[in-house]
């Protein structure tokens, strides 16, 4: 592209606000950390189930439970325990850790409101529930919000009242671990 003597040149593309490749970046770091977060979860359900399915099978083979407890046993302790860590990761962990998940952590983000504090519980739990709307499409719900909202926000973000925004480093305590 050619300019006149007279006229500056465009700016690059990375330097304009709400930049579509900006809100793009931010939409992949968020979904390389939910992610990150589900992979934990799901980890520590599959080996809960392995140790459900380790102790069932002793017992159906004692008489002690019913055969069909060494399937249903392990498939009911990993759902149930994806899911306890799941609610641990998305509601718990943030509240007590400044609105960093472990993915958050990983990817250099965190949890604010809009006016910039720490968010209630129940912000979070809005969040949480409303992740099931989110992952709809495999998540492409919640890039399509994320990229199209001013403040690149998922509908659990819209409605809680919360933003995702990149984790300040400069504002962590000396001695506390990045």
């Amino acid at each position: 592209m050619t300019t006149s003597a007279g006229s500056a040149p465009e700016p690059p593309a990375t330097d304009r606000a709400g930049e579509p490749a900006e809100r793009l970046g931010m939409a992949g770091r968020r979904a390389v950390q939910a992610a990150l977060d589900w992979a934990l979860a799901v980890g520590v359900g599959v080996f809960a189930g392995l140790v459900a399915g380790l102790i069932a099978i002793p017992l159906a083979q004692w008489g002690w439970v019913p055969p069909k407890v060494i399937l249903w046993a392990p498939a009911i302790t990993f759902l149930a325990v994806t899911q306890a860590c799941d609610i641990v990761i998305q509601i718990w962990v943030p509240v007590r850790r400044g609105g960093i998940t472990p993915g958050m952590l990983v990817m250099g983000l965190r949890v604010q409101t809009l006016r910039g504090g720490q968010p209630k519980a129940r912000a979070y739990l809005i969040r949480w529930v409303l992740l099931t709307v989110d992952g709809l499409l495999l998540g492409l719900v919640a890039v399509v919000s994320i990229v199209a909202t001013k403040r690149q926000q998922r509908i659990g973000d819209l409605v809680a009242r919360t933003l995702v925004v990149r984790a300040d480093v400069s504002r962590r305590e000396p001695g506390t671990a990045p």
